[in-house]
């Protein structure tokens, strides 16, 4: 996959904070740095650690904020195939870079590599592999991954299985209808447009009690785009078609690379499989789950 084609350069290029949190996470949030925190307790990183899939750095933040409370100083580095932009420089990231072939200077190895839903999303085959033979002995892997029981790749897939019909409707019913409204200036609908019409209030209807419907901001983007219609501001209405449509293929695109992540890294059994394979030891694999929000993936932990 070439970095123009990367969907989720568009996502870490807003400065985003973590794929799986948004601004009110804060629950998520805690939840998280804490695994992190008690896997670094329980193992003693070597070093330098490596971030796979570092996004804009969420992990290495965390993992330099454990040091800093514990008096120690992490060599940390941070990778990703996407273009990325971080917003703490401090942090050594490099985007455009995928795992599967990154190396350090001078023959150097890893300590530790930790990835944070990030070994799925690239080809593991070749990843493992090469991240087993770029360790040094006694090195450890630890990663969080995807898996189907997780509730949140639950529900991002009911998101993902919405968006071809909102997109559909967004070019079959919302342009057809913000067009009109526009020519008619005021004046009745033609018959098209309110067939329009009622095919938009007939999908809002089907999922009124649908969390991912909300979750997709389909029906405030389709009243604001109507409004602006229906005052004449035609740039604001096919300003804001645009970016709504936009919106939503970014996050088909991206959602598309989720769907492949969790059906690449399997059930435990095949992820410690898949670990095995490439050469190593002492694999387990557990779920990971939060007493407040449920499971969120496989946590699997193997040594060289």
């Amino acid at each position: 996959m070439s970095n123009k084609q990367n969907p989720w350069s568009v996502f870490w290029q807003k400065g985003a904070f973590a794929a799986f949190l948004d601004e009110k996470s804060t629950l998520q949030n805690y939840q998280m740095r804490k695994f992190w925190f008690e896997r670094m307790e329980e193992t003693e990183p070597k070093q330098p650690i490596l971030d796979v899939a570092t996004g804009n750095g969420i992990v290495p933040q965390w993992l330099s904020e454990f040091a800093d409370k514990k008096g120690k100083k992490f060599d940390l580095i941070g990778v990703d195939s996407a273009v990325i932009k971080p917003a703490n420089d401090k942090l050594k990231l490099h985007g455009e870079t995928p795992y599967e072939r990154f190396t350090l200077p001078s023959n150097k190895k890893f300590g530790t590599i930790v990835s944070h839903y990030g070994l799925e999303y690239g080809d593991m085959a070749k990843g493992l592999p090469h991240l087993h033979k770029n360790l040094k002995r006694g090195g450890m892997v630890i990663a969080l991954v995807h898996s189907e029981d997780s509730v949140i790749v639950q529900t991002s897939r009911k998101v993902y299985e919405l968006l071809p019909t909102l997109i559909k409707h967004l070019k079959k019913s919302v342009e057809p209808l913000y067009t009109a409204i526009l020519k008619a200036a005021g004046k009745p609908l033609p018959k098209n447009a309110q067939i329009a019409q009622q095919k938009l209030n007939q999908l809002a209807a089907k999922h009124r009690n649908d969390a991912a419907f909300h979750r997709t901001n389909f029906v405030p983007a389709v009243r604001h785009i109507l409004q602006a219609a229906g005052q004449g501001k035609a740039a604001e209405a096919q300003r804001v078609f645009s970016e709504y449509l936009n919106n939503l293929n970014d996050h088909k695109a991206r959602l598309t690379t989720m769907v492949k992540a969790v059906e690449q890294a399997g059930s435990g059994e095949q992820l410690k499989q898949q670990f095995e394979a490439a050469g190593f030891k002492e694999v387990q694999v557990e779920q990971v789950q939060f007493p407040e929000t449920g499971i969120v993936g496989q946590c699997v932990q193997a040594k060289k």
